[in-house]
C-alpha cells in the first residue's frame, strides 16, 4: 500500500503539475484539426527530447516513446492531441488564437496528462518493469488516428499487453477517476439520406409526391427502432440531426436531405441494427412513393474495457489516489472513441477523469467548455501509478 501512495504523494509533482498546466495552456492556444496537428506534435516531441524520451512519428503527425526496458510485454499510454471546429466562447486567457476551432473535448488536456505521467516515469525508470509506449495520437474527431497508428506498428516492438486513455468527464468532480467495465463506449454510425420525390403545386398534393411527408414519416419511424425493437435495458440512440428540402410555401418540396447518427453499444448488434436500419427507411419511403438514397458511415467499433485489466487499474487507483477518488460507474457513454481499436486486440480500459471545480463550466464540445485544471494532475498521476504498478502477465 505504501508503494501505491508513494506515486500519488510523491514531491516531483510540486513541479510537474504546474509545468503540465503550461504546456496545456500552450496547446490550448493553437488547436489543430482532425489528422493535422502538426504544431502540437512538434511540441509533444521537443518536450520528449528535454526529457530525455526517445520518439518517432509512425505516421505522419501520430508521436509514440518508449520509456523502459527494452524487453517484456509493455504498457501503452493514449492521449490524443486534436480540437474540434468550434468557436471558443471562454474568454479564458489562453483561449485559442485560430478562429472556428477549439479544444472543447479536453484533448489538450489529455496531452498534458500524458506528458506529466511521462516525465514522472522517465524520473522513475529504473523502477518500470515492463516498457512504457507513450501514444500521442491525431483524429480521434474524425476521421480517425488510432487505426493508422496500429497498422503502423504500435502495438508491436516492443509488443504491447494492455493499453490505457483518459479522458475528461464534465459529469464527475475534479480529483476522481471513473472506470466502467465491459461495453464503456458506442460505435458512432453516421448516415446521410436522400428522399427523391416529385414537385408540384402546394395546392394540388395529388399530383406529386412530397418528399417532405416521406421525410418526417422515415423520422418518426426510425424511433421504433429504439422503442420497438432494441432490449430496453440495451442502449441505442436513432439522432436525426439535420433535415433539409423544399422552396417555399406552396410547392412540394421534391427533394429532402437528412444527416444524423446511430449509436450501438453491443458490438455483435451492430450489424443487424444497421441492416434494419436500412430496411425500415427504404420500406418507408416506398409505401409514401419516393425514392431513397441511403448512406451509412460506420464509425468506431464498440469500445469495451476489459473486466479483469480494469478491475486491477481500479485497485490501484483506489490504493494511490486515496477512498473516494474512484467513481465505478454504472452506465456507459454513448459518445464515440477510437481508442476501441485498440481495445479490440489487447486488454485495456478508459479513465474517464473528473473535471468538474472551481472555474469549471459547460459540458464537452461546448463552446464555453472550461475545465478544473486540477484534473490534469490526477490524470498525470492515475498514468503514472497505472504504468508502474500494473502486474505484468
Amino acid at each position: 500500500m505504501a508503494r501505491y501512495t508513494e506515486v500519488a504523494q510523491d514531491s516531483a509533482w510540486g513541479a510537474i503539475d504546474p509545468w503540465a498546466i503550461l504546456l496545456r495552456r500552450q496547446i490550448h492556444r493553437h488547436p489543430e484539426l482532425g489528422l493535422e496537428t502538426e504544431k502540437t506534435s512538434v511540441l509533444v516531441e521537443s518536450t520528449l527530447d528535454e526529457l530525455g524520451i526517445e520518439h518517432k512519428r509512425p505516421i505522419t503527425y501520430g508521436v509514440t516513446g518508449v520509456i523502459g526496458p527494452d524487453t517484456g510485454p509493455a504498457i501503452l499510454l493514449r492521449a490524443d492531441m486534436d480540437g474540434l471546429p468550434v468557436e471558443e466562447a471562454t474568454g479564458l486567457p489562453f483561449s485559442s488564437e485560430i478562429a472556428g476551432r477549439m479544444h472543447a473535448c479536453g484533448h489538450d488536456a489529455h496531452t498534458a496528462m500524458l506528458l506529466g505521467a511521462a516525465r514522472y516515469l522517465k524520473q522513475h525508470e529504473a523502477e518500470l518493469n515492463r516498457p512504457v509506449v507513450l501514444m500521442f495520437q491525431p483524429a480521434e474527431e474524425g476521421p480517425g488516428g488510432a487505426l493508422p497508428m496500429i497498422e503502423a506498428g504500435i502495438l508491436q516492438n516492443p509488443e504491447v499487453a494492455h493499453a490505457v486513455m483518459v479522458h475528461v468527464d464534465s459529469d464527475l468532480p475534479a480529483g476522481v477517476i471513473g472506470l466502467k467495465v465491459g461495453a464503456a463506449m458506442a460505435s458512432p454510425n453516421d448516415f446521410r439520406i436522400i428522399v427523391s420525390g416529385r414537385g408540384g403545386h402546394g395546392a394540388h398534393p395529388d399530383k406529386g409526391v412530397d418528399a417532405i411527408v416521406a421525410s418526417s414519416a422515415i423520422i418518426q419511424a426510425c424511433q421504433t427502432l429504439v422503442s420497438r425493437e432494441q432490449d430496453p435495458i440495451d442502449p441505442l440512440v436513432v439522432t436525426f440531426g439535420t433535415i433539409a428540402g423544399g422552396y417555399r410555401e406552396n410547392v412540394l418540396a421534391d427533394r429532402v436531405t437528412m444527416t444524423g447518427t446511430i449509436r450501438i453499444l453491443e458490438p455483435m448488434r451492430r450489424e443487424a441494427i444497421l441492416s434494419r436500419f436500412r430496411e425500415l427507411v427504404t420500406t418507408i419511403a416506398a409505401a409514401y412513393r419516393a425514392q431513397v438514397d441511403i448512406n451509412i458511415h460506420r464509425g468506431y467499433p464498440p469500445l469495451v474495457a476489459d473486466e479483469t485489466f480494469t478491475r486491477q487499474v481500479g485497485n490501484i487507483l483506489e490504493a494511490a489516489l486515496g477512498s473516494g477518488h474512484v467513481a465505478w460507474l454504472g452506465h456507459p457513454s454513448m459518445g464515440g472513441e477510437d481508442f476501441a481499436y485498440i481495445a479490440e486486440r489487447v486488454p485495456a480500459t478508459n479513465l474517464h477523469v473528473g473535471v468538474v471545480g472551481e472555474g469549471s463550466q459547460s459540458g464537452l464540445h461546448s463552446p464555453n467548455f472550461i475545465l478544473n485544471e486540477t484534473a490534469i494532475g490526477t490524470g498525470a498521476r492515475a498514468l503514472a501509478a497505472i504504468a508502474l504498478l500494473a502486474a505484468v502477465d
